[in-house]
């Protein structure tokens, strides 16, 4: 729920009303599902999930499972991610019942194939990822926590390119104590706020290096690293490539 998600390709949009296959071996490509009415999936690792009605499942690539239901199907969007991060199968609870207008829409644009139909899909699977992680924040993290650390957050965003930032200025920001705000920050954002950080900074480098208008140094400089071999030594363990060969 706090991937950045880069969707490179959807295979399909559909609805299912009637599996025409109960047994699914190597899973081409990842898969978000909206079920109509209670299934069960049983992966080959022994995970068994019961997801209910108007419960979303996310069926990860090269994954193998059978899959029993009562009647009614479901809506389904497969697709492809850049990154390269594996997930297990999991159940989603949405509350936002408007989640499903997504799928259809989707639905729809495959099964008309107008221009644009492939962008289309895309942007309806955009809307509902971020559902999703909208709900995952309100519902796992204390927004009081959250607030508290916000104004720090909204520091960081404003100046990690023109100064050195330390958790103890952060701190000093919320009124909390340096060893507090580190522990709210993980929660929240599962890093450390340097990690976190360096990460945005890395981030804007490979931007300015992509545009192929800034040098090594000149990207180092603009993204907020005064040292260059510090620099190039944050970059390549993000990376696995020095900045000149990225």
């Amino acid at each position: 729920m706090k991937l950045n998600f880069n969707i490179t390709k959807i295979l399909i949009a559909c609805d299912v009303f009637k599996s025409a296959q109960n047994f699914h071996k190597n899973r081409a490509s990842h898969g978000l599902v909206f079920l109509l009415s209670k299934h069960k999936y049983s992966f080959s690792d022994g995970t068994v999930l019961e997801p209910d009605k108007n419960e979303i499942l996310y069926l990860p690539k090269n994954s193998t499972y059978s899959v029993s239901s009562s009647d009614g199907g479901c809506f389904a969007i497969n697709f492809e991610f850049s990154n390269d991060t594996t997930f297990p199968p999991f159940v989603f609870k949405v509350k936002n019942q408007s989640i499903l207008e997504h799928f259809k829409i989707a639905r729809n644009a495959w099964s008309k194939k107008l221009q644009g139909y492939e962008l289309k899909c895309k942007a309806e699977l955009y809307n509902i990822i971020y559902t999703l992680q909208q709900e995952y924040t309100t519902t796992y993290v204390s927004k009081d926590k959250y607030n508290l650390i916000y104004p720090a957050v909204e520091y960081i965003h404003e100046n990690y390119t023109n100064q050195l930032i330390s958790v103890e200025k952060l701190s000093k920001i919320c009124k909390i104590t340096p060893e507090y705000f580190r522990k709210i920050f993980r929660y929240f954002f599962g890093t450390s706020p340097i990690n976190y950080i360096n990460n945005l900074k890395i981030e804007h480098a490979k931007e300015l290096l992509s545009s192929g208008l800034y040098s090594v140094s000149e990207a180092s400089l603009a993204s907020g690293f005064s040292d260059p071999s510090h620099f190039s030594r944050v970059f390549k363990k993000a990376t696995e490539k020095s900045p000149s060969q990225y």
